[in-house]
């Protein structure tokens, strides 16, 4: 039996991976990383070589490849899509909060 340990850089951000790293610990493969990144998907840092991704940044493109392989998203479309489905969150997340406050003003009256 081989275990593999996949370690990924700490600093005051949190965990960064390499590109390396991130193919190796999740279905993601280079090539869509890539293209995700030059669609502006996922932020990094350094030249493509040592790229590094957050863990955000990992999250974001992970659900951009199940957007784009379950719901057949074209990887053209997935900014829109990402956004738009970002921006239900925070509106639902939003919506919560004021229910919450109308609720305490509602109690005291």
């Amino acid at each position: 039996m081989t275990t593999t340990v996949l370690t990924a850089e700490a600093d005051a951000d949190g965990l960064w991976w390499t590109l390396h790293q991130l193919t190796s610990a999740s279905v993601l493969q280079a090539d869509f990383i890539a293209e995700c990144v030059a669609l502006g998907l996922a932020e990094v840092s350094g030249e493509p070589v040592e790229w590094r991704f957050s863990p955000p940044a990992r999250m974001r493109l992970e659900k951009a490849w199940r957007l784009h392989r379950d719901l057949e998203v074209p990887a053209s479309a997935l900014p829109l899509v990402l956004q738009l489905l970002e921006e239900i969150d925070y509106l639902h997340a939003e919506a919560a909060q004021l229910q919450l406050r109308l609720r305490h003003w509602e109690g005291r009256g």
